[in-house]
């Protein structure tokens, strides 16, 4: 018997675009994700698509000093789920919305985006970064939901919760610290 869901998933869910008639389905494919990773079976998009979603999603979560990056929490696989568990009209318009990105690279530098260099594929986010309060061209939605998808698949990973953010489950702290950090070293 699969075990109940709680609000907090459900809305989590839901919040991502999940038809309502995939949320049990959906849950059950997030605990096998996340329990073997190695083993997940791509159900949305193809490898090169999949190519292109983990080195854009890489590049909004860097690995770093602090962090492993978006691409070692595997935040594509995640992508890849809601995608697939997604309605049709979600999943026809994030493939064009991809498709406008990659013609957006392709007419700003000359080639598609995985095909150019690091400091060109920047200059291109950093284009469309531009846009994001109201992102209105297609390629700026795709960037958007990128950005959205990406963090949300990041700090529900046990790379972004626990490592990352230090998450230490559901207990009473005696004090909250706040940040250690020195101002202006984030």
């Amino acid at each position: 018997m699969d075990a109940p869901m709680d609000r907090r998933t459900v809305l989590a869910l839901l919040g991502a675009g999940i038809a309502a008639s995939r949320l049990q389905a959906m849950q059950h494919a997030m605990h096998a994700l996340s329990d073997n990773s190695a083993k997940y079976e791509l159900a949305f998009f193809t490898a090169e698509q999949d190519k292109l979603i983990d080195r854009v999603a890489d590049m909004i979560i860097p690995p770093d000093d602090v962090s492993e990056g978006a691409h070692a929490a595997r935040v594509s696989y995640y992508i890849d789920l809601i995608l697939a568990n997604s309605s049709a009209d979600a999943q026809t318009g994030f493939q064009t919305r991809m498709m406008a990105f990659e013609e957006f690279a392709s007419q700003m530098k000359g080639k598609p985006f995985l095909a150019l260099n690091t400091a060109d594929q920047e200059a291109i986010l950093t284009a469309l970064s531009v846009k994001l309060p109201k992102p209105s061209e297609p390629e700026e939605h795709f960037f958007a939901s990128m950005k959205k998808l990406t963090l949300a698949g990041f700090y529900t990973s046990r790379i972004g919760l626990i490592n990352d953010l230090g998450f230490k489950g559901n207990q009473v702290l005696g004090s909250y610290p706040g940040c250690q950090h020195p101002p202006g070293t984030h």
